[in-house]
């Protein structure tokens, strides 16, 4: 044991370097797909909403008439 080159400490330090690189890389790609994927929700927010306010407004209007029917 030791950090003379040959040692363990040494390989495991050669193998932490290589797995921060690894590491990094992997970090920036989450990070670019988290903004892309963010941008696309932001996007579609406004027809979801739409979308969903749509199927309320349709659901009330044919409930309407067979709520009619317990009056």
């Amino acid at each position: 044991m030791g950090w003379e080159p040959g040692t363990s400490n040494a390989h495991f330090e050669a193998w932490m370097g290589a797995l921060d690189k690894v590491t990094a890389i992997n970090q920036r790609h989450f990070d670019g797909f988290v903004a892309g994927g963010r941008s696309d929700v932001t996007e579609l927010l406004p027809w979801a909403l739409g979308a969903l306010l749509a199927a309320a407004a349709l659901t009330a209007l044919g409930l309407r008439a067979r709520l009619a029917e317990f009056r």
